[in-house]
Protein backbone atom coordinates (compact mmCIF):
# COMPACT_ATOMS: atom_id res chain seq x y z
CA UNK A 1 0.00 0.00 0.00
CA UNK A 2 2.87 2.21 0.58
CA UNK A 3 3.97 4.34 -2.42
CA UNK A 4 7.69 4.39 -3.27
CA UNK A 5 8.26 7.58 -4.20
CA UNK A 6 6.72 8.82 -0.97
CA UNK A 7 7.04 8.21 2.54
CA UNK A 8 4.42 7.30 4.43
CA UNK A 9 2.37 10.23 6.33
CA UNK A 10 -0.85 8.51 6.72
CA UNK A 11 0.13 4.80 8.76
CA UNK A 12 -2.70 4.36 10.73
CA UNK A 13 -5.21 4.79 7.60
CA UNK A 14 -3.08 1.99 5.40
CA UNK A 15 -2.86 0.01 8.01
CA UNK A 16 -6.79 0.38 8.03
CA UNK A 17 -6.78 -0.79 4.12
CA UNK A 18 -4.34 -3.70 4.94
CA UNK A 19 -6.62 -5.17 7.76
CA UNK A 20 -9.87 -4.60 5.43
CA UNK A 21 -8.16 -5.92 2.49
CA UNK A 22 -7.51 -8.86 4.60
CA UNK A 23 -10.74 -9.20 6.27
CA UNK A 24 -12.65 -9.10 2.68
CA UNK A 25 -10.04 -12.01 0.92
CA UNK A 26 -11.50 -13.99 4.60
CA UNK A 27 -15.15 -13.87 2.88
CA UNK A 28 -13.98 -15.10 -0.29
CA UNK A 29 -14.36 -11.83 -2.02
CA UNK A 30 -12.56 -12.40 -5.94
CA UNK A 31 -9.15 -11.43 -6.68
CA UNK A 32 -9.99 -8.73 -9.49
CA UNK A 33 -12.42 -6.93 -6.93
CA UNK A 34 -9.96 -7.04 -4.13
CA UNK A 35 -7.49 -5.51 -6.86
CA UNK A 36 -10.26 -2.57 -7.27
CA UNK A 37 -10.59 -2.11 -3.81
CA UNK A 38 -6.64 -1.66 -3.14
CA UNK A 39 -6.51 0.00 -6.01
CA UNK A 40 -9.10 3.06 -4.54
CA UNK A 41 -8.11 2.72 -1.45
CA UNK A 42 -4.72 3.60 -2.34
CA UNK A 43 -5.73 6.42 -3.44
CA UNK A 44 -7.96 7.87 -1.13
CA UNK A 45 -4.75 7.38 0.76
CA UNK A 46 -2.58 9.51 -1.51
CA UNK A 47 -5.52 11.70 -1.08
CA UNK A 48 -5.56 12.29 2.32
CA UNK A 49 -1.71 12.76 2.16
CA UNK A 50 -1.79 15.24 -0.49
CA UNK A 51 -4.73 17.53 0.83
CA UNK A 52 -2.89 17.24 4.45
CA UNK A 53 -6.06 15.49 5.51
CA UNK A 54 -5.92 13.90 9.42
CA UNK A 55 -4.03 10.32 9.47
CA UNK A 56 -7.80 8.72 10.01
CA UNK A 57 -10.76 8.18 8.13
CA UNK A 58 -13.34 10.35 8.69
CA UNK A 59 -16.75 11.21 7.44
CA UNK A 60 -15.12 14.42 6.15
CA UNK A 61 -12.49 12.84 4.43
CA UNK A 62 -15.12 10.26 2.38
CA UNK A 63 -16.87 13.08 1.57
CA UNK A 64 -13.84 15.28 0.26
CA UNK A 65 -12.67 12.16 -1.96
CA UNK A 66 -15.89 11.16 -3.40
CA UNK A 67 -16.62 15.19 -4.38
CA UNK A 68 -13.22 15.25 -5.85
CA UNK A 69 -14.22 12.66 -8.30
CA UNK A 70 -17.48 14.25 -8.80
CA UNK A 71 -19.49 10.77 -7.70
CA UNK A 72 -23.24 12.28 -7.62
CA UNK A 73 -25.05 12.39 -4.46
CA UNK A 74 -28.03 10.37 -5.61
CA UNK A 75 -27.81 6.87 -7.04
CA UNK A 76 -29.73 6.99 -10.33
CA UNK A 77 -27.11 9.87 -11.58
CA UNK A 78 -24.27 7.37 -11.16
CA UNK A 79 -22.04 5.71 -13.23
CA UNK A 80 -20.55 2.26 -13.02
CA UNK A 81 -17.69 3.88 -12.24
CA UNK A 82 -19.14 5.99 -9.41
CA UNK A 83 -20.55 3.21 -7.53
CA UNK A 84 -17.72 1.43 -7.15
CA UNK A 85 -15.98 4.85 -5.09
CA UNK A 86 -18.99 4.91 -3.53
CA UNK A 87 -19.20 1.34 -2.69
CA UNK A 88 -15.35 1.09 -1.66
CA UNK A 89 -15.77 3.76 0.57
CA UNK A 90 -18.82 2.31 2.15
CA UNK A 91 -17.29 -0.97 3.06
CA UNK A 92 -14.14 0.69 4.42
CA UNK A 93 -16.53 2.78 6.66
CA UNK A 94 -18.21 -0.30 8.18
CA UNK A 95 -14.71 -2.52 8.39
CA UNK A 96 -13.57 0.85 10.79
CA UNK A 97 -16.63 0.96 12.82
CA UNK A 98 -17.88 -3.02 13.03
CA UNK A 99 -14.28 -5.03 12.15
CA UNK A 100 -16.93 -6.89 9.49
CA UNK A 101 -18.39 -6.31 6.24
CA UNK A 102 -22.07 -7.37 5.46
CA UNK A 103 -21.83 -9.02 2.24
CA UNK A 104 -24.16 -9.25 -0.39
CA UNK A 105 -24.97 -12.98 -0.15
CA UNK A 106 -26.24 -14.48 -3.10
CA UNK A 107 -28.24 -18.16 -2.95
CA UNK A 108 -26.42 -19.25 -5.85
CA UNK A 109 -23.08 -18.45 -3.68
CA UNK A 110 -22.50 -21.53 -1.72
CA UNK A 111 -21.67 -20.70 1.97
CA UNK A 112 -18.15 -21.16 3.03
CA UNK A 113 -19.66 -21.74 6.92
CA UNK A 114 -17.93 -24.87 8.83
CA UNK A 115 -19.25 -27.61 8.57
CA UNK A 116 -21.03 -28.07 12.09
CA UNK A 117 -22.88 -24.22 11.58
CA UNK A 118 -23.77 -25.01 8.34
CA UNK A 119 -25.34 -28.70 9.58
CA UNK A 120 -27.36 -26.19 11.89
CA UNK A 121 -28.26 -23.90 9.20
CA UNK A 122 -29.51 -26.71 7.13
CA UNK A 123 -31.32 -28.33 10.36
CA UNK A 124 -32.96 -25.23 11.05
CA UNK A 125 -34.23 -24.52 8.17
CA UNK A 126 -35.78 -27.88 8.14
CA UNK A 127 -37.54 -27.23 10.81
CA UNK A 128 -38.80 -24.70 9.92
CA UNK A 129 -40.56 -26.08 7.05
CA UNK A 130 -41.61 -29.37 8.36
CA UNK A 131 -42.90 -28.51 12.18
CA UNK A 132 -43.81 -24.19 11.86
CA UNK A 133 -45.26 -24.58 7.74
CA UNK A 134 -42.76 -22.20 6.58
CA UNK A 135 -43.43 -21.09 2.91
CA UNK A 136 -40.61 -21.65 0.20
CA UNK A 137 -40.39 -17.71 0.19
CA UNK A 138 -39.39 -17.07 4.29
CA UNK A 139 -36.99 -19.91 4.29
CA UNK A 140 -35.35 -17.90 1.73
CA UNK A 141 -35.63 -14.89 3.76
CA UNK A 142 -34.65 -16.35 6.84
CA UNK A 143 -31.53 -18.70 5.17
CA UNK A 144 -29.88 -15.33 3.84
CA UNK A 145 -30.53 -13.57 7.66
CA UNK A 146 -29.17 -16.73 9.57
CA UNK A 147 -25.77 -17.76 7.10
CA UNK A 148 -24.81 -13.67 7.30
CA UNK A 149 -25.29 -14.07 11.30
CA UNK A 150 -23.22 -17.34 11.05
CA UNK A 151 -20.75 -15.67 8.65
CA UNK A 152 -20.29 -12.66 11.67
CA UNK A 153 -19.93 -15.48 14.44
CA UNK A 154 -17.48 -17.47 12.66
CA UNK A 155 -15.13 -14.78 11.73
CA UNK A 156 -15.15 -13.91 15.40
CA UNK A 157 -13.86 -17.39 16.43
CA UNK A 158 -17.27 -19.52 16.56
CA UNK A 159 -17.08 -22.77 15.26
CA UNK A 160 -19.98 -24.26 17.02
CA UNK A 161 -23.64 -22.76 17.64
CA UNK A 162 -23.49 -24.24 20.97
CA UNK A 163 -20.93 -21.24 21.18
CA UNK A 164 -22.67 -18.22 20.55
CA UNK A 165 -23.11 -15.80 23.26
CA UNK A 166 -24.67 -12.39 23.50
CA UNK A 167 -21.48 -10.50 22.37
CA UNK A 168 -21.63 -11.75 19.05
CA UNK A 169 -25.99 -10.87 18.80
CA UNK A 170 -25.07 -7.69 19.89
CA UNK A 171 -21.94 -6.88 17.58
CA UNK A 172 -23.88 -8.30 14.43
CA UNK A 173 -26.95 -6.31 15.10
CA UNK A 174 -24.28 -3.03 15.10
CA UNK A 175 -23.43 -4.18 11.98
CA UNK A 176 -26.55 -4.22 9.83
CA UNK A 177 -26.94 -0.72 11.86
CA UNK A 178 -26.73 1.41 8.14
CA UNK A 179 -29.32 -1.13 6.74
CA UNK A 180 -33.06 -0.50 6.77
CA UNK A 181 -35.42 -0.62 9.85
CA UNK A 182 -37.27 -3.16 8.05
CA UNK A 183 -34.48 -5.63 7.00
CA UNK A 184 -33.41 -5.05 10.63
CA UNK A 185 -36.19 -5.88 12.22
CA UNK A 186 -36.57 -9.40 9.72
CA UNK A 187 -33.21 -9.94 11.12
CA UNK A 188 -34.12 -10.08 14.58
CA UNK A 189 -37.14 -11.98 14.29
CA UNK A 190 -34.48 -14.86 12.31
CA UNK A 191 -32.11 -14.68 14.99
CA UNK A 192 -34.38 -14.93 17.85
CA UNK A 193 -36.78 -17.94 16.45
CA UNK A 194 -33.20 -19.77 15.24
CA UNK A 195 -32.01 -19.49 19.03
CA UNK A 196 -35.76 -20.43 20.24
CA UNK A 197 -35.39 -23.53 18.00
CA UNK A 198 -31.55 -24.58 18.59
CA UNK A 199 -32.39 -24.19 23.00
CA UNK A 200 -35.43 -26.94 22.24
CA UNK A 201 -33.55 -29.22 19.77
CA UNK A 202 -30.09 -28.77 22.07
CA UNK A 203 -27.95 -27.31 19.44
CA UNK A 204 -27.94 -23.90 22.06
CA UNK A 205 -27.36 -24.67 25.74
CA UNK A 206 -29.37 -21.81 26.88
CA UNK A 207 -32.32 -19.89 25.07
CA UNK A 208 -30.35 -16.60 24.12
CA UNK A 209 -33.34 -15.29 22.01
CA UNK A 210 -34.14 -12.44 24.91
CA UNK A 211 -30.48 -11.16 24.46
CA UNK A 212 -30.73 -9.97 20.87
CA UNK A 213 -31.21 -6.17 20.92
CA UNK A 214 -34.59 -4.68 20.64
CA UNK A 215 -34.91 -2.58 17.50
CA UNK A 216 -38.13 -0.12 17.58
CA UNK A 217 -39.32 0.43 14.47
CA UNK A 218 -43.41 1.98 13.11
CA UNK A 219 -44.53 -0.61 10.26
CA UNK A 220 -46.35 2.68 9.04
CA UNK A 221 -43.25 4.80 9.10
CA UNK A 222 -42.98 5.06 5.73
CA UNK A 223 -44.89 6.34 3.07
CA UNK A 224 -45.54 4.29 0.35
CA UNK A 225 -44.21 5.23 -3.14
CA UNK A 226 -46.92 6.23 -5.67
CA UNK A 227 -46.59 7.28 -9.34
CA UNK A 228 -48.11 9.71 -11.25
CA UNK A 229 -51.25 9.02 -13.60
CA UNK A 230 -49.12 10.69 -16.17
CA UNK A 231 -45.98 8.19 -15.11
CA UNK A 232 -48.21 5.14 -15.17
CA UNK A 233 -49.36 6.07 -18.97
CA UNK A 234 -46.18 7.24 -19.85
CA UNK A 235 -44.33 3.59 -18.82
CA UNK A 236 -47.23 1.50 -20.54
CA UNK A 237 -46.98 3.90 -23.68
CA UNK A 238 -42.95 2.68 -23.99
CA UNK A 239 -43.43 -1.24 -24.01
CA UNK A 240 -43.46 -1.96 -27.74
CA UNK A 241 -45.76 -5.03 -28.10
CA UNK A 242 -44.42 -5.73 -31.53
CA UNK A 243 -42.19 -8.24 -30.24
CA UNK A 244 -43.15 -11.62 -27.89
CA UNK A 245 -40.98 -10.25 -25.02
CA UNK A 246 -43.09 -6.52 -25.30
CA UNK A 247 -46.39 -8.72 -25.30
CA UNK A 248 -45.29 -10.31 -22.13
CA UNK A 249 -43.71 -7.10 -20.47
CA UNK A 250 -47.11 -5.26 -21.22
CA UNK A 251 -49.70 -8.13 -19.07
CA UNK A 252 -46.68 -8.27 -16.27
CA UNK A 253 -47.17 -4.31 -15.89
CA UNK A 254 -50.59 -4.20 -16.14
CA UNK A 255 -51.50 -7.57 -13.67
CA UNK A 256 -49.31 -5.11 -11.39
CA UNK A 257 -50.73 -1.49 -11.66
CA UNK A 258 -54.34 -2.33 -12.39
CA UNK A 259 -54.54 -5.45 -10.46
CA UNK A 260 -51.81 -4.27 -7.88
CA UNK A 261 -50.72 -7.76 -7.81
CA UNK A 262 -47.14 -8.89 -6.29
CA UNK A 263 -43.92 -9.78 -8.29
CA UNK A 264 -43.95 -12.82 -6.73
CA UNK A 265 -47.75 -13.58 -7.99
CA UNK A 266 -47.40 -12.46 -11.21
CA UNK A 267 -43.89 -14.83 -11.56
CA UNK A 268 -46.08 -17.95 -10.64
CA UNK A 269 -49.46 -17.49 -11.69
CA UNK A 270 -50.73 -20.08 -13.90
CA UNK A 271 -52.84 -20.55 -16.69
CA UNK A 272 -55.46 -22.61 -14.36
CA UNK A 273 -56.05 -19.42 -12.61
CA UNK A 274 -57.77 -17.01 -15.41
CA UNK A 275 -61.29 -17.56 -14.97
CA UNK A 276 -62.02 -16.74 -18.75
CA UNK A 277 -65.78 -17.24 -18.71
CA UNK A 278 -66.24 -15.42 -15.95
CA UNK A 279 -63.13 -13.02 -16.12
CA UNK A 280 -61.73 -13.46 -13.23
CA UNK A 281 -58.20 -14.14 -12.02
CA UNK A 282 -58.11 -16.57 -8.82
CA UNK A 283 -54.36 -17.32 -7.06
CA UNK A 284 -53.05 -18.16 -3.73
CA UNK A 285 -50.95 -15.43 -2.62
CA UNK A 286 -47.29 -16.31 -2.26
CA UNK A 287 -46.82 -14.23 0.59
CA UNK A 288 -49.86 -15.36 2.70
CA UNK A 289 -51.28 -18.50 1.19
CA UNK A 290 -54.60 -16.24 0.97
CA UNK A 291 -56.53 -17.39 -1.88
CA UNK A 292 -57.50 -14.00 -4.11
CA UNK A 293 -59.96 -13.28 -6.63
CA UNK A 294 -59.72 -10.31 -8.74
CA UNK A 295 -62.18 -9.06 -11.96
CA UNK A 296 -59.83 -9.03 -15.27
CA UNK A 297 -60.75 -5.97 -17.17
CA UNK A 298 -60.73 -6.10 -20.76
CA UNK A 299 -57.76 -4.35 -20.95
CA UNK A 300 -55.90 -6.42 -18.95
CA UNK A 301 -57.63 -9.83 -21.26
CA UNK A 302 -56.47 -8.48 -23.92
CA UNK A 303 -52.88 -8.11 -22.86
CA UNK A 304 -52.77 -11.19 -21.49
CA UNK A 305 -54.44 -12.99 -24.67
CA UNK A 306 -51.85 -11.20 -27.14
CA UNK A 307 -49.03 -12.52 -25.39
CA UNK A 308 -50.71 -16.43 -24.90
CA UNK A 309 -51.63 -16.23 -28.29
CA UNK A 310 -48.45 -14.30 -30.26
CA UNK A 311 -45.58 -14.03 -27.86
CA UNK A 312 -45.45 -17.05 -25.65
CA UNK A 313 -43.51 -19.89 -26.37
CA UNK A 314 -45.16 -23.05 -26.98
CA UNK A 315 -44.56 -25.08 -23.71
CA UNK A 316 -46.05 -27.96 -21.29
CA UNK A 317 -45.19 -25.45 -18.46
CA UNK A 318 -48.14 -24.11 -16.43
CA UNK A 319 -46.95 -20.69 -15.42
CA UNK A 320 -48.34 -17.43 -17.74
CA UNK A 321 -44.83 -16.00 -17.89
CA UNK A 322 -41.76 -17.54 -19.27
CA UNK A 323 -38.52 -16.19 -20.27
CA UNK A 324 -38.08 -14.39 -23.66
CA UNK A 325 -34.90 -16.59 -24.75
CA UNK A 326 -34.53 -20.57 -24.28
CA UNK A 327 -34.72 -22.26 -22.47
CA UNK A 328 -37.98 -21.24 -22.06
CA UNK A 329 -38.57 -21.79 -18.32
CA UNK A 330 -40.52 -19.33 -15.66
CA UNK A 331 -38.38 -16.70 -14.21
CA UNK A 332 -36.61 -17.82 -11.36
CA UNK A 333 -37.86 -17.78 -7.48
CA UNK A 334 -35.67 -15.09 -6.61
CA UNK A 335 -36.63 -12.73 -9.72
CA UNK A 336 -38.87 -9.87 -8.32
CA UNK A 337 -39.33 -8.51 -12.34
CA UNK A 338 -37.51 -5.56 -11.87
CA UNK A 339 -35.90 -5.62 -14.53
CA UNK A 340 -39.22 -5.42 -16.85
CA UNK A 341 -40.29 -2.07 -14.56
CA UNK A 342 -36.79 -0.31 -14.90
CA UNK A 343 -36.22 -1.41 -18.97
CA UNK A 344 -39.43 0.77 -19.61
CA UNK A 345 -39.10 3.55 -17.28
CA UNK A 346 -35.77 4.68 -18.50
CA UNK A 347 -37.42 4.19 -22.29
CA UNK A 348 -39.82 6.59 -21.41
CA UNK A 349 -37.73 9.04 -19.22
CA UNK A 350 -39.67 8.86 -16.50
CA UNK A 351 -37.10 10.23 -13.23
CA UNK A 352 -38.46 9.20 -10.41
CA UNK A 353 -37.80 10.90 -6.47
CA UNK A 354 -34.51 9.10 -5.48
CA UNK A 355 -36.67 8.42 -2.07
CA UNK A 356 -38.94 6.18 -4.21
CA UNK A 357 -39.62 2.30 -4.74
CA UNK A 358 -38.68 1.67 -7.86
CA UNK A 359 -39.82 -1.78 -8.12
CA UNK A 360 -43.21 -3.40 -9.30
CA UNK A 361 -44.67 -2.99 -5.69
CA UNK A 362 -44.27 0.75 -6.24
CA UNK A 363 -47.37 0.08 -8.97
CA UNK A 364 -49.43 -2.10 -5.87
CA UNK A 365 -48.69 0.98 -3.80
CA UNK A 366 -50.25 3.73 -6.68
CA UNK A 367 -52.74 1.48 -7.11
CA UNK A 368 -54.36 1.12 -3.57
CA UNK A 369 -53.79 5.28 -3.46
CA UNK A 370 -56.26 5.79 -6.68
CA UNK A 371 -58.57 3.80 -5.33
CA UNK A 372 -58.50 5.53 -2.19
CA UNK A 373 -59.13 8.68 -3.64
CA UNK A 374 -62.06 7.45 -5.64
CA UNK A 375 -63.60 7.12 -1.93
CA UNK A 376 -63.42 2.98 -2.24
CA UNK A 377 -63.53 1.63 1.29
CA UNK A 378 -60.40 0.33 3.03
CA UNK A 379 -62.09 -2.61 3.47
CA UNK A 380 -62.71 -3.29 -0.37
CA UNK A 381 -59.32 -2.20 -1.07
CA UNK A 382 -57.83 -4.64 1.40
CA UNK A 383 -59.73 -7.29 -0.27
CA UNK A 384 -58.22 -6.70 -3.90
CA UNK A 385 -54.91 -6.37 -2.31
CA UNK A 386 -55.30 -9.72 -0.67
CA UNK A 387 -54.45 -7.80 2.87
CA UNK A 388 -54.58 -9.76 6.19
CA UNK A 389 -55.47 -6.96 8.54
CA UNK A 390 -57.23 -3.57 7.59
CA UNK A 391 -54.08 -2.01 9.43
CA UNK A 392 -51.50 -2.91 6.40
CA UNK A 393 -54.46 -1.14 4.42
CA UNK A 394 -54.11 1.93 6.36
CA UNK A 395 -50.70 2.90 5.79
CA UNK A 396 -51.69 3.98 2.20
CA UNK A 397 -54.05 6.70 3.61
CA UNK A 398 -50.75 8.12 4.23
CA UNK A 399 -50.16 9.44 1.11
CA UNK A 400 -53.81 10.84 0.27
CA UNK A 401 -52.47 14.64 1.18
CA UNK A 402 -55.69 16.76 -0.35
CA UNK A 403 -57.76 14.64 2.34
CA UNK A 404 -55.48 15.44 5.01
CA UNK A 405 -55.14 18.52 4.19
CA UNK A 406 -58.68 19.17 4.24
CA UNK A 407 -59.36 17.38 7.45
CA UNK A 408 -56.45 19.19 9.02
CA UNK A 409 -57.18 22.08 11.86
CA UNK A 410 -56.36 25.54 11.69
CA UNK A 411 -53.50 26.33 14.19
CA UNK A 412 -54.41 29.12 16.40
CA UNK A 413 -51.48 31.48 18.24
Amino acid sequence: MTDPHFPSSHPALEALTRRALKHLASLDYKPSSLEDFEHTWRRLCVFAREHALPDELSEELLDQFLAHYRVPATAAERRPYHRHLRRAMSVLAEFALHGTVSRRISSSTPSRLPTPLREVLTQYLTYCATHLGARPSTLRVRRHHLDAFLRHAHQHGVEQAAAINPGHLSSFIRSRCHLAAKTTALTISTLRSFLRVGCVQGWIPTDLSADVPTVHTRPDAKIPSVWSDAEIDALLAAVETASPIGKRDRAILLLACRLGMRAGDIRTLTLDAIQWPTARITFAQQKTGASVELPMSDEVAEALIDYLRYGRPASSRREVFLRGHAPFEPFGTNNNLYDVISRYRRRAGIVLAPSMRRGLHSLRHTLATRLLARGVPLETIGTVLGHHSLDVTRRYTKVDLDGLRAAALEVTP
